[in-house]
């Protein structure tokens, strides 16, 4: 009689003990079951013997649908493919910020004038404190040309600019983030101007010279966003530098002008979208 309770006891305490196995449900259908020990960012640590020395096994939590535990919690694993930097995306708010930003700016001026431009970005760097940024701006530029039918005719030129650089976030991602960094900026220019042309015996033309000029120079910016909502920020940024080439080339000869250190500044306004 003994015997047959402890048999018996033996049983509900082995069934207990089964049915407060933990379950890791593959995404295969198939049923793993054991005592879960470790939820990570990638993988799943269990041991199928619940001993403490026993044997542990690791799991990709990928190959998983969902986790039962023992006392009927149960937990899903997301269908989002896992980044590898995942585990240090910054979180402000239990708002997690992407590394990726769209920028538009609907104002934007240089040193030859105003206009707009886009830009791209993407922050690098455990905790986003690095961006590599790729600015391009389309700055309109007055011109005169004289007519002596109809005096001076103002019309405007697109200039094209890129403004390669990077940016220091000292204070990581916000939601008022500052950050400061150095941009090179690369000019394709065009012009438009009209020279008097005398005959030797006297009078003589206005004609009209077209040339294309490149221009370098450095930038330092300092920029001021801030994140509206997770991917919606606004922004400001302005900054001052050098430049150090402003080649020209006419169509009438080739020469260079310019060719003194001069001062430049940048001031935009941005609106981004952030994944």
């Amino acid at each position: 009689m003994k015997r047959t309770f402890l048999t018996l006891l033996f049983a509900a305490v082995f069934t207990i003990s089964l049915q407060a196995q933990d379950k890791l449900i593959k995404k295969n259908g198939v049923i793993i079951e054991g005592k879960v020990t470790e939820v990570g960012v990638r993988e799943v640590r269990y041991q199928i013997n619940p001993e403490p020395n026993s044997a542990k096994f690791v799991i990709r939590k990928g190959e998983l649908s969902h986790i039962v535990f023992g006392n009927g919690e149960t937990f899903v694993i997301s269908d989002r493919p896992v980044a590898k930097d995942q585990s240090v995306r910054p979180r402000v708010d239990n708002i997690e910020y992407g590394r990726n930003i769209l920028t538009i700016s609907p104002f934007k001026a240089l040193d030859s004038g105003p206009g707009f431009g886009f830009s791209y970005e993407r922050l690098v760097g455990n905790g986003q404190h690095i961006g590599i940024i790729l600015p391009v701006s389309f700055i309109f530029h007055d011109y005169n040309i004289y007519d002596p039918l109809i005096g001076s005719n103002a019309k405007y030129l697109t200039n094209f600019y890129i403004s390669p650089g990077v940016k220091i976030y000292p204070f990581g991602q916000r939601k008022v983030t500052y950050a400061v960094g150095p941009n090179i900026v690369t000019g394709f220019v065009k012009d438009t101007y009209s020279n008097y042309v005398s005959y030797p015996n006297g009078g003589g033309y206005y004609n009209t010279v077209e040339s294309s000029r490149f221009r370098l120079g450095l930038v330092v910016n300092n920029y001021l966003n801030f994140q509206i909502t997770s991917r919606i920020n606004l922004g400001i940024n302005g900054g001052l530098g050098m430049r150090y080439i402003d080649r020209q080339n006419s169509s009438s000869s080739f020469f260079y002008s310019n060719n003194d250190v001069s001062v430049i500044g940048e001031f935009a306004f941005n609106f981004g979208f952030r994944f």
